[in-house]
């Protein structure tokens, strides 16, 4: 922010490697990450699928109500 407050929140995706690449979504490692409670890898889910699991989806979740609260000081 302008007056020097800086917000950051980390998120999680826990997981296992799988042993193939599966799916056609995603990159990187998405062929091959079976997120955890999951039995197909990221790039099998549906993109909805994958924002409601992903550490970026849970950093911007944990992250938004701080913002909120900056901007309304």
């Amino acid at each position: 922010f302008p007056d020097g407050t800086e917000i950051v929140k980390q998120g999680t995706m826990p997981g296992r490697l799988g042993f193939e690449p599966e799916g056609d979504h995603g990159f990187g490692y998405d062929p091959i990450f079976v997120p955890e409670g999951q039995q197909r890898t990221s790039a099998q889910l549906t993109p909805a699928e994958k924002d409601a699991i992903s550490h970026r989806g849970a950093a911007l979740r944990a992250l938004i109500p701080e913002l909120l609260e900056h901007l309304n000081r």
